[in-house]
């Protein structure tokens, strides 16, 4: 097994043995989250029917989905990831669908054997943030990219400009402390492609010699139905759940303490529909050279 394959495989692990159950019970939250941003995105990214298209880090399938509509019957959408349970999901849903456009695939985008100069166009929404290296994995897709062939990314700008996760996580460091280096993990997590200057610098590693788009998306997003999923959200996942998680017992000790002031930090974000934050990420078209 190479380097990248052992580093990549207790993140692997995390994501179906930990992640996957929270994701699942969330997935109203997170694919509608997901959804308000890539509605957004879909204009800049020019995707056109006929394409043939990667979905990396496909999830439950919805972008895959959504893509096959675009791209039409003349088109193709094969969705990648890493979790078992998730692509499960997104078999039954396309069966259900009928959407004959449409397959998916077990694999680590870093590392697996795609066809060369296949693809028009290469899309993740939320995926290649959490790959060991996501360098290797955008060196992959572009591989697999036909000549002039495009990569289109939705990644998380900074967790400062993004209360709707950063509030909370300084709401528990109030409580517990940040987990360890031996900590389980999903990867080097949701905030590793937030900086502009370091995003070009990794497409260009790549091989992607041309951006053509780098857009600022705001979003209020949905962190709760009311304000006890919201509350239960915030334990469970993303950086305040991880905290929550990796401090064991002391952070089931201290949960009490942990509620109240998640409460009283989103009660004033409540509206008739649910719990409401803003949100902020970046949209970003880069060309194969």
């Amino acid at each position: 097994m190479s380097e990248i394959a052992t580093a990549n495989l207790g993140f692997v692990e995390c994501w179906n043995e930990i992640l996957t159950p929270k994701w699942i019970r969330f997935r109203h939250l997170l694919s509608g989250n997901g959804r308000i941003h890539s509605d957004i995105a879909y204009d800049a990214f020019g995707i056109r029917e006929g394409d043939k298209v990667l979905d990396i880090g496909c999830g439950f399938g919805e972008t895959a989905l959504e893509i096959a509509k675009i791209v039409g019957p003349s088109g193709e959408v094969v969705g990648i990831d890493c979790t078992d349970a998730f692509l499960d999901i997104a078999n039954h849903e396309r069966d259900e669908a009928g959407t004959a456009n449409v397959r998916y695939e077990v694999g680590d985008a870093q590392i697996c054997d795609l066809p060369e100069s296949y693809f028009d166009v290469v899309y993740s929404r939320f995926g290649v943030m959490f790959f060991q290296s996501a360098v290797r994995a955008l060196r992959n897709a572009n591989r697999a990219l036909k000549p002039g062939g495009k990569v289109c990314l939705i990644v998380w700008r900074s967790l400062a400009e993004n209360p709707c996760w950063g509030a909370s996580k300084e709401v528990v460091l109030r409580h517990l402390p940040p987990p360890g280096e031996a900590s389980s993990t999903c990867g080097p997590g949701p905030f590793s492609m937030a900086a502009e200057e370091t995003d070009r610098a990794m497409l260009e590693a790549a091989g992607f010699s041309e951006v053509d788009v780098f857009k600022r998306i705001d979003a209020d997003i949905c962190v709760g139905t009311d304000l006890e999923e919201a509350v239960d959200y915030q334990i469970l996942v993303g950086p305040s759940g991880e905290i929550v998680r990796e401090a064991g017992a002391e952070g089931q000790r201290k949960l009490p303490e942990i509620r109240r002031d998640l409460r009283e930090l989103m009660e004033p974000y409540q509206r008739a529909d649910g719990v409401f934050m803003p949100s902020s990420t970046w949209a970003i078209m880069a060309r194969k050279g």
